[in-house]
């Protein structure tokens, strides 16, 4: 199983080659010194809910203005709760405060983003979607080019207009089409670097420079694509770039953690720096059950099995304690997981369990999760020796739209059934 595909995790397996074309990760922050931000009363915004967990305390000197900030903050800590509506109303709320700011569109743009990108392994008609996310795109920067004309506020101006292209950037590699994500993305890191020319302590601004710089060193060679193989990045200093933007950035750490997680688990095969930013993400909001599922997605990577098979089990009573849409969309994937430790531990009966498990516990049966849960069960009752059975699962699978090339391995498994050697090599390295 490809796991760590989702983003974020993101986000799509696409994904990886959009780091290296956007140039900029999902950015939040929204910089810029409070004197430039119009006064706000409390009557201007709605309520403000309890808070999630402690505001960390920040190095960085860019606010928006307290009342703002504190909207941001909120909105993005729901964004990765998976509570997209409840994120939606705090971001609205900051472009009814100042409709010329590019923060809130930009915002908006990057929660389009994250609704679209829960639903990757579906294939279905985002154009909906898709003209919401270009149209908060296209305002973010529309609003930045009348700033610029003005001269105001140069380094928060050219860091959200920077984020907007590199987040374009991203939706087009998404898509595989490459030359306007390098442009989009390419276009975002000059004007990124443009922000941080002006101030250096832009801290936030950082991470998206170091994203691009990491992966225009690390994926060119292995995409083998050749129309990006003249880009050139540094991998030690994108690491550098990113923690400074974690340690000294205003609103990117959970961005910037998340990001080391995927890097160090996926790339530098580094697992005990990737378990130590999820226990620090997980600290910040205990309740969180997205950060809980990139745990458990390390875990299958790490080949962890009976920890990782313990937290699906926990993942899930929690889940039912508390049940959430976002969430609700993922759970074929915990169930998944589950059955990929018990596969891995060799126990295909336990496993195939958990794989029906993940066919008939979801409301959503057109997941590519669901597709992979089929091809599992198949698997496993291959090695329980039930050919029929697995015959079966490979042919549903094939009836289903194609997902991490699961149709070539359901073919494969017709002609002649995998033994435990194969199905363990899927597991670890594909």
């Amino acid at each position: 199983m490809k796991s760590m595909r989702e983003r974020l995790f993101s986000v799509p397996r696409a994904v990886v080659v959009c780091y290296l074309a956007l140039a900029v990760w999902v950015c939040l922050a929204a910089p810029g010194a409070a004197a430039q931000s119009p006064a706000v009363s409390s009557q201007t915004l709605t309520p403000e809910p309890p808070a999630l967990s402690p505001a960390a305390v920040s190095t960085s000197v860019f606010s928006l203005g307290p009342l703002v900030d504190a909207k941001y903050d909120r909105g993005i800590a729901l964004m990765y709760r998976l509570e997209f509506d409840k994120a939606e109303e705090q971001f609205r709320d900051i472009i009814r405060v100042d409709t010329a700011n590019p923060a809130g569109y930009f915002a908006l743009a990057a929660l389009s983003w994250w609704r679209y990108s829960q639903n990757f392994d579906v294939q279905a008609d985002f154009k909906d979607l898709e003209a919401e996310f270009m149209r908060n795109v296209e305002s973010a920067i529309k609003v930045c080019e009348e700033r610029l004309d003005k001269k105001e506020a140069l380094d928060q101006t050219y860091f959200f207009m920077g984020s907007a292209y590199g987040l374009r950037g991203r939706w087009y590699a998404v898509q595989r089409r490459w030359f306007k994500a390098y442009t989009n993305g390419n276009k975002g890191r000059k004007l990124l670097n443009k922000a941080v020319k002006i101030t250096p302590e832009f801290y936030d601004a950082y991470l998206g420079l170091g994203i691009f710089d990491y992966f225009a060193d690390t994926l060119p060679g292995i995409l083998k694509i050749p129309a990006l193989l003249f880009i050139s990045g540094d991998k030690a200093r994108g690491i550098s770039e990113v923690r400074l933007a974690l340690e000294k950035g205003r609103f990117f750490s959970t961005e910037a953690r998340l990001f080391l997680v995927e890097i160090m688990t996926r790339h530098e095969k580094n697992y005990k720096a990737a378990f130590e930013e999820l226990a620090a993400l997980k600290a910040g909001d205990p309740s969180n059950l997205f950060f809980r599922l990139a745990e458990i997605l390390t875990l299958i990577h790490a080949q962890d099995w009976r920890k990782a098979l313990d937290e699906c089990i926990s993942f899930l009573a929690d889940y039912k304690k508390d049940p959430s849409p976002g969430i609700a969309q993922q759970l074929s994937l915990i169930y998944l997981s589950a059955g990929d430790a018990y596969l891995g531990l060799n126990k295909p009966l336990e496993a195939a369990a958990w794989f029906t498990g993940g066919t008939a516990q979801t409301a959503f049966p057109k997941k590519g999760w669901v597709t992979y849960c089929y091809l599992r069960r198949g698997q496993a009752m291959d090695l329980l020796g039930k050919r029929e059975e697995a015959v079966m699962d490979y042919r549903t699978v094939l009836a289903r739209d194609n997902f991490w090339d699961s149709r070539k391995y359901a073919g494969l498994a017709l002609k002649k059934a995998p033994d435990f050697s194969e199905v363990s090599r899927q597991l670890t390295e594909d």
